[in-house]
C-alpha cells in the first residue's frame, strides 16, 4: 500500500476488471486504494494468479469466473481491459453498446499521477529502450521506474512509489483504450507488421502506434525512429526529436558524426560519446539509446545521461547469451515475437545460426526475410502452432519439426555440430506452448544448463 494516494475518484463505485494477468490483477488493486468496489471477471486461474488475488479478495473484491455473464456489468461505471482480452470478447461488446466506458490499466493509472510520464512505443526495442531510459535517469540521480507493458504495471508502480518519473512501455492495444493518456515525452521507436491477428490491418496497428501523440501539446516531446519525422510533426505540436544515424540537418535530432554520437536541440549541437562506448552493441541498440536518451531530454540534461549509456546492463531475454557447449554458443531472444525482431537478430550474426523458431502466429510475413534467412541460417528447428508455416516460408533451409521444446533444444544442438550458433528468436508469440515469453526463455535456458551439464560429465567420463 503505498504512502500517498493522489485522490479517490472511484469513492463509491463499482468497477469491473476483466482479465487478471498482471495489468489486471494492478488495476484491480488501484481502484480498491481508490475507494472502488471491484468486480473481476477471469475465465480460469492459474495457482499463481488465485493466490495473487486472496488478498484482494479479503479487501473486498468481487470474482467472477469461467464465460463472462451479462450481468456481471450490473451496477458498474467503468470496465479496465487486461490487453489480452480481444475486441471481440462479448462482454466487451455489450460494454461498448451500453456506452459503458472502457478504458487501460494504463489509462487508469495514468489518471492519477502528477509526475512525468514518459512513454515508449514501437513495433521492436520497446522494452530494451523503457528499461535503458530509466536507467539514464536513475544514474543522473533522478528517481525513476520502467514499468507499463515491460512487465511491471503501471498501476503496480504508482502504487508502490507515487512521486517518482514514470517510463512506461506502451502496447498498441493498451493505446487503443488510454483516450486521455498524456505523456510528456515519448517515443515511437518503429513501426513494422505486427499483431495483424488482433488489429484489421497494417494501417489500424500503425493508427493506434500514433495515438501516443494525440494529447500531447506544446511542451511536450515526442522522439521517433528513421523515417517517422515528417509523420511527426503532424500528430503532435510539440519538439519532434529524430533518431537517426544519419544528419537529416533537422533543428532536433540526434545523429553520428564520425564516430561520436551528437544532439541537436534548437539547432544547437553538443557531443555526448563515442558510438563504441554504448553498453550493447549493434545498430538496433545504437537507436534504443538515441531513442532512450531523446525522450529522458524531456525532463534532464542529455549531458547528465551520458554515464548511463555506458553502463547500462541490458535486460533477459534480448540476444542473452546463455552458454557456451563443445563450441556453440547458445542465444535467448524469446523477445522476438515478431518477423521483424527475428531480423534483427539474425543480422547480429556472422557466424552460422541454427535458429530455433515458431511458436503462435501473429501472422506474420516470414517470407519477407527469406533472402536473409537463406543466407544466415544453416539448419531451422522449427516448434509450436506455426512450425509447418515457418518451414514453408524458407523451403531452401534444411529443416525440421521438434514435438517439444525439450527435443527443439537437442536437435539444434545436433544440427550445430560443434559450431556456430543456436539461436532461440521465435518470430511467433509464446502462448501456445507457454505463459509469456519470459517462460519460453526461461525453459530454453534450463535446457541449455542441462545440456552443458549432460556434456561436462560425458566428457569427464572420457577423461577417465
Amino acid at each position: 500500500m503505498p504512502a500517498r494516494i493522489v485522490g479517490d475518484r472511484y469513492r463509491g463505485e463499482r468497477a469491473c476488471v476483466v482479465g487478471l494477468g498482471r495489468s489486471g490483477l494492478a488495476a484491480a488493486r488501484l481502484l480498491l486504494a481508490l475507494g472502488a468496489r471491484v468486480r473481476a471477471l477471469e475465465l480460469s486461474l492459474t495457482d499463481e494468479t488465485r493466490a495473487a488475488w486472496e488478498p484482494l479478495a479479503r479487501s473486498g473484491a468481487e470474482l467472477i469466473t469461467g464465460p463472462h455473464p451479462p450481468e456481471a456489468l450490473s451496477g458498474c461505471t467503468l470496465l479496465v481491459r487486461s490487453p489480452g482480452v480481444p475486441d471481440e470478447a462479448p462482454l466487451l461488446r455489450a460494454a461498448r453498446a451500453s456506452g459503458l466506458p472502457v478504458i487501460s490499466e494504463i489509462e487508469l493509472a495514468a489518471r492519477e499521477i502528477a509526475t512525468p510520464i514518459l512513454a515508449i512505443t514501437g513495433t521492436n526495442g520497446k522494452s530494451t529502450t523503457t528499461a535503458w531510459a530509466a536507467h539514464l535517469l536513475a544514474r543522473a540521480d533522478l528517481p525513476a521506474v520502467a514499468c507499463g507493458n515491460i512487465g511491471h504495471p503501471l498501476a503496480a508502480a504508482y502504487l508502490e512509489a507515487p512521486e517518482r518519473i514514470f517510463v512506461a512501455e506502451i502496447s498498441s492495444f493498451q493505446l487503443l483504450d488510454s483516450p486521455g493518456f498524456h505523456p510528456r515525452g515519448a517515443a515511437i521507436l518503429n513501426i513494422t507488421p505486427d499483431h495483424l491477428d488482433r488489429h484489421p490491418d497494417f494501417a489500424a496497428y500503425a493508427a493506434a502506434k500514433w495515438a501516443i501523440a494525440r494529447n500531447q501539446d506544446a511542451g511536450d516531446l515526442l522522439a521517433v525512429g528513421p523515417g517517422l519525422a515528417e509523420e511527426a510533426r503532424r500528430r503532435t505540436p510539440g519538439v519532434v526529436v529524430e533518431c537517426d544515424p544519419a544528419d537529416r540537418g533537422r533543428p532536433d535530432a540526434l545523429h553520428v558524426r564520425g564516430d561520436r554520437l551528437w544532439i541537436r536541440r534548437g539547432g544547437q549541437e553538443r557531443p555526448l560519446l563515442a558510438v563504441g562506448e554504448l553498453a550493447l552493441p549493434g545498430p538496433h541498440n545504437l537507436l534504443n539509446a538515441m531513442a532512450a536518451l531523446a525522450v529522458c531530454s524531456r525532463v534532464a540534461d542529455p549531458l547528465a545521461l551520458v554515464p548511463g549509456l555506458r553502463d547500462f546492463p541490458g535486460l533477459p531475454h534480448r540476444l542473452e547469451p546463455v552458454a557456451t557447449v563443445d563450441g556453440v554458443r547458445f542465444i535467448n531472444d524469446s523477445k522476438a515475437t515478431n518477423v521483424d525482431s527475428l531480423r534483427v537478430a539474425l543480422e547480429s550474426f556472422t557466424d552460422p545460426v541454427v535458429l530455433i523458431a515458431g511458436g503462435r502466429d501473429k501472422a506474420g510475413d516470414f517470407e519477407a526475410i527469406g533472402d536473409l534467412v537463406a543466407r544466415r541460417v544453416m539448419h531451422l528447428v522449427a516448434v509450436g502452432e506455426a512450425a509447418a508455416r515457418v518451414r514453408s516460408a524458407y523451403p531452401t533451409v534444411p529443416s525440421e519439426s521438434a514435438a517439444d521444446f525439450a527435443s527443439a533444444v537437442a536437435r539444434a544442438y545436433a544440427a550445430a555440430r560443434g559450431r556456430g550458433v543456436v539461436l532461440l528468436s521465435p518470430g511467433c508469440a509464446s502462448y501456445d506452448w507457454f505463459r509469456n515469453y519470459e517462460h519460453r526463455g526461461d525453459v530454453f535456458k534450463a535446457l541449455v544448463a542441462e545440456l552443458a551439464r549432460r556434456e561436462a560429465r560425458a566428457a569427464a567420463g572420457k577423461e577417465e
